[in-house]
């Protein structure tokens, strides 16, 4: 269980360096030490930050991070997860960690409607396991899991965004 509330931390302190920075990142060695010192304070974890004009990466001993402002599905995605084409792709989230887990979360905006259940099917025509919860009209969550990997897709319709994140399970 600590792996998991450390790994949320973690998480939590990435993504909100990287929404701060994002916008006005320009790469001065100043600004990289404050991000480590943010890291450092946040998860008790030394961390190197290198920030360039949309890209952000981040890595420590048994963790690497790299953000990026991006249209395009990433090139390294897991070979088992169809690309997501429903919507347009605002920015992109890759993790590695020392276990073996890789995580991409995929931030969508313009989704169509009916994507959870478009995506749904291609998932399922790729032999996933896929489930779709809706919540009425607010928006809804999609789930799946094939062998070793699993993806959650929450999405709201009033805003038509929603983020992808697909993950691998190390056994």
């Amino acid at each position: 269980m600590e792996f998991k509330n450390s790994w949320v931390r973690f998480m939590m302190a990435v993504l909100a360096l990287a929404l701060f920075l994002m916008n006005g990142c320009s790469g001065k060695k100043s600004e990289e030490q404050i991000a480590e010192k943010i890291i450092k304070e946040s998860t008790g974890k030394d961390a190197e930050v290198k920030m360039r004009e949309g890209k952000i990466e981040i890595e420590g001993k048994d963790f690497k991070s790299e953000m990026s402002e991006t249209t395009v599905w990433p090139a390294d995605m897991f070979e088992d997860v169809p690309e997501f084409a429903f919507g347009k792709i605002e920015r992109v989230l890759k993790s590695t960690e020392e276990t073996g887990m890789r995580k991409f979360n995929i931030y969508f905006v313009d989704v169509e409607q009916d994507a959870l259940g478009k995506y749904a099917d291609a998932l399922k025509k790729s032999g996933w396991q896929a489930r779709v919860m809706q919540m009425g009209d607010k928006g809804g969550m999609l789930t799946a899991e094939k062998g070793e990997l699993a993806l959650n897709f929450p999405f709201s319709l009033e805003k038509k965004s929603g983020t992808l994140v697909v993950y691998s399970m190390p056994r």
